[in-house]
């Protein structure tokens, strides 16, 4: 285990309690964006200017959809040079706080950056409350940005539930890889808000999580428009993806189709070039909806994911998006939490005093679906998704083909821990021998 979970002490704030899943991340079997069932309590980018409080960074259930009749069996390897470790750069990590006055939105969002090799600084530290964080050993605190070209931008979007860095594992990688990534807590769905019995419906939540994508994008270009800003010039506009897990995975859609939910709307931002869902939940969305995503489009799942799961979360996506290139990637024995830090928390807690049993035994629920014998290896989960999802922003942000041999089916000797397809122009990829 990474030390940088040493310090774990509030592990009940994860990606996606039990209850939040089922209750948020599932919607009608129709694929029909739902209505409203409770009276608790967004056109294009907004072009208001926030209030800013804080800036810190230096210089499932319907088979009524079938898969499609050519739903393949292609095994891959993973190559030695595989992005599945830190890549060139080091990590800076800055937390900032932004209102968006338009909707009289706080939002906090974690913005993690290449820095220079060699950089030093104070550790990064996650932050739970008050007293309770833990430190990273890869992110470096507020320290300067790499002064390279502009760097692609991606968006991570958490599950219900969740936290803004939840999957640093991925995050931190990303970045280490010569990219800017920019993650919101999305006020009235995270694990605060949930614990505290608050807590939004999944309508309002599934119109406000694309719009905070969208508002995310629109500052993070104007800081980098900015002169005077520590990020100036070092984002380009024209190279934008999202990134999200389960009801991330599902804002990552809705930031291409657009979303509408008791008479609100959020519009699909087209400055999204491409997007990454990690075990998405996207019954929500119509058959015309999926039929409509026009950008390279990445699935990651697990095979053995029951909040969810592959049928029909996976399979009505890939019979119905045309977009081009479209991978689906299934991890064997992966579970929901496969793709977030949750078994890391578990693992740290015991070490930990005077932590309540009664959070040692909810870490232990949740990580039920990651963290169990049965299911694939954490941290080999974890460098299969940084492997495939690295590479597919390479290739699609940053215009680095030399990718498309690590993540092609088939490209090199059998491994059974993963089993990739492609689709283009409408046809499947298939591994020789498949």
């Amino acid at each position: 285990m990474s030390n940088r979970w040493r310090d774990v002490l509030l592990a009940t704030f994860l990606l996606c309690p039990i209850a939040a899943c089922s209750d948020q991340d599932a919607s009608p079997s129709s694929g029909e964006p739902p209505t409203a069932t409770s009276d608790s309590t967004r056109t294009a980018a907004s072009d208001s200017t926030p209030t800013a409080t804080s800036d810190s960074i230096p210089t499932a259930a319907s088979d009524s959809v079938p898969a499609t009749t050519a739903e393949a069996t292609s095994t891959t390897a993973l190559p030695i040079d595989a992005p599945d470790e830190l890549g060139p750069f080091g990590v800076g990590r800055s937390t900032i706080q932004l209102t968006d006055p338009a909707r009289e939105r706080p939002l906090t969002i974690d913005i993690w950056y290449p820095t220079e090799p060699g950089v030093t600084g104070e550790p990064s530290r996650y932050t739970f409350a008050p007293g309770i964080e833990f430190a990273s050993d890869v992110a470096l605190a507020d320290v300067p940005i790499a002064a390279d070209d502009a760097f692609p931008l991606v968006v991570y979007s958490h599950g219900s539930g969740g936290l803004r860095y939840v999957a640093s594992f991925f995050t931190e990688t990303l970045a280490s890889h010569g990219f800017v990534v920019a993650a919101p807590d999305h006020a009235g769905n995270t694990a605060v808000d949930v614990l505290a019995g608050g807590g939004v419906p999944f309508e309002q939540s599934a119109i406000d999580r694309p719009l905070d994508v969208t508002f995310v994008i629109d500052q993070l270009l104007a800081k980098s428009d900015d002169a005077a800003d520590p990020l100036s010039g070092a984002i380009d506009p024209e190279r934008i993806g999202v990134a999200g897990h389960s009801f991330g995975g599902f804002t990552a859609f809705a930031t291409i189709t657009g979303f509408a939910a008791d008479e609100r709307r959020s519009p699909p931002d087209p400055r999204v070039d491409a997007i990454v869902a990690m075990a998405p939940a996207t019954q929500p969305f119509s058959n015309a909806q999926l039929g409509a995503v026009d950008v390279p489009t990445m699935i990651v799942v697990g095979t053995d994911d029951v909040t969810t799961p592959v049928r029909p979360n996976v399979t009505r996506p890939w019979k119905l998006t045309e977009t081009s290139p479209f991978y689906r990637v299934e991890i064997a024995a992966g579970g929901h939490q496969s793709f977030t830090d949750v078994c890391w928390y578990q693992e740290g807690l015991p070490a930990l005093e005077d932590v309540p049993q009664l959070i040692i035994d909810a870490v232990d629920a949740y990580a039920e679906e990651g963290c169990v014998p049965e299911l694939i290896e954490i941290d080999r989960a974890h460098d299969i998704t940084n492997t495939y999802t690295v590479s597919f922003f390479e290739m699609h942000l940053a215009g680095d083909r030399r990718y498309e041999e690590v993540i092609a089916p088939g490209a090199v000797a059998d491994d059974a821990d993963v089993t990739v397809q492609l689709k283009e122009d409408g046809a499947n990829s298939i591994a020789p021998g498949a």
